[in-house]
């Protein structure tokens, strides 16, 4: 089965993987997209395709940002309407019903059929459930056909806008879940309550913390993305004026942490300074363990999905760090123009006043650190951006994610890590 995929963000990307692991063919469109995209593209065996090209597909899968949903399926239109056999259109974007019934037109229009879906969960990746792919419409038994090339399509017995309207309501709950949490964050901290929260929400809300500690750092690079599906829900609300204001409040909110995030990060740091505290017991002092340690590391830290990592390839303004044991590199493999780091030295060639420092961490560049499972990343990462790297992250499921995603690997044959 041939299918396309537009377009290659980590979703995108990801799903594309995916297919090709389940053995279909995928195709995307790549022109005028940029280097990073054609890298995942790359890495998901992803093959490049004109807008002509891509409705020779069996189907075309949309998944771009929901303010670019319908512009997509207006793009597509004459070759659809131009195609003898037309491919079955899937839109998996994050819209409202109310804007699959525009696009549902659009293609319904060229004589092609369409799908309405919608995904909840993450990227897909290897060795990881999800996402689920729901979907409604006279057609979604069709696209139900993908479950025999890796992907988990549920289909709903209801008409096209069903399934967004579920993923409408899905997100509104968990993205406006952490937009409240982080306003309330934010307003602790600016008036001196952050360390009372913390602590009430670990005695009372215990079940909170944990998922809050997940949720908003997830959020700090995607805050951009989630205004227009904010939009989308607002308008998803309809009549109910008052949930309608809330979620175009919640997207305000959004575009300013997004603006923030790519500014000067001064209520994000906020944020990764509330959810680093951690609360005091009750009636004494406690043992810190490395769970604790590691949930501080990556809440104070940017974590990167192997696919985004991989995106990050070539630049010349990012190093990686490995900071695995040398055995590890011997028995795994390494990282291609990655930087070996001995964990224990770390902060020595960091620091420029020690008389082991490195010239390399006084650049300014983006230091992304890894280990074999991004455990050891995360706290070497946190330990870095407190000591001053300005742009510091780490890989979230560590060099074994990296080589399933697809990312390239020397062996231990090949030349050794470069050193500084």
């Amino acid at each position: 089965m041939k299918i396309a995929v537009v377009a290659q963000g980590a979703m995108g990307a990801g799903t594309g993987a995916a297919l090709t692991e389940g053995g279909a063919e995928v195709v995307t469109a790549l022109a005028g997209r940029s280097a990073a995209s054609a890298r995942r593209a790359q890495a998901a065996n992803m093959k490049a395709a004109t807008d002509a090209e891509l409705v020779d597909a069996d189907m075309i899968l949309s998944i771009v940002p929901p303010g670019d949903a319908l512009a997509f399926a207006l793009r597509m239109a004459p070759f659809l309407k131009a195609a003898t056999k037309k491919p079955l259109f899937v839109d998996c974007n994050a819209v409202s019903p109310a804007s699959v019934t525009k696009i549902e037109a659009v293609i319904v229009a060229t004589g092609a059929e369409f799908v309405d879906a919608g995904i909840i969960g993450g990227p897909p990746r290897k060795g990881v459930a999800g996402p689920s792919f729901y979907a409604s419409g006279g057609a979604a038994k069709k696209f139900a056909a993908l479950i025999s090339h890796g992907l988990d399509v549920r289909v709903l017995d209801a008409p096209a806008g069903a399934a967004s309207g579920l993923k409408m309501s899905y997100g509104g709950i968990t993205k406006g879940c952490t937009a409240i949490g982080s306003a309330m964050f934010l307003a602790a901290s600016r008036s001196g309550a952050a360390e009372g929260l913390r602590n009430e929400l670990a005695d009372s809300q215990s079940a909170l913390t944990p998922w809050f500690e997940r949720q908003v750092p997830g959020m700090y690079q995607k805050a951009y993305r989630w205004v227009a599906e904010m939009r989308e829900i607002a308008e998803f609300a309809g009549e109910d004026a008052a949930t309608a204001a809330l979620y175009e409040a919640i997207a305000q909110f959004y575009q300013r942490l997004a603006e923030d995030e790519a500014g000067p990060k001064l209520e994000i740091g906020a944020l990764r300074k509330f959810l680093a505290r951690k609360p005091e017991p009750v009636g004494g002092k406690r043992k810190v363990g490395y769970k604790e340690m590691m949930a501080k590391a990556n809440a104070a830290v940017t974590t990167l999905t192997p696919q985004e990592a991989i995106g990050l390839g070539g630049r010349g303004d990012v190093v990686f760090i490995d900071i695995r044991d040398p055995r590890e590199l011997e028995r795994d493999g390494r990282m291609p123009g990655a930087v070996h780091c001995p964990r224990g030295m770390l902060e020595f060639w960091i620091d420029p006043e020690s008389p082991y420092a490195r010239p390399l961490f006084q650049e300014d560049r983006k230091f992304v650190f890894f280990c074999a499972g991004g455990w050891r990343s995360a706290l070497a990462a946190e330990v870095a951006q407190r000591m001053g790297l300005a742009s510091v992250a780490h890989v979230g499921e560590g060099f074994t994610g990296w080589k399933a995603a697809g990312g390239a690997v020397e062996e231990s044959g090949q030349p050794r890590v470069r050193a500084v």
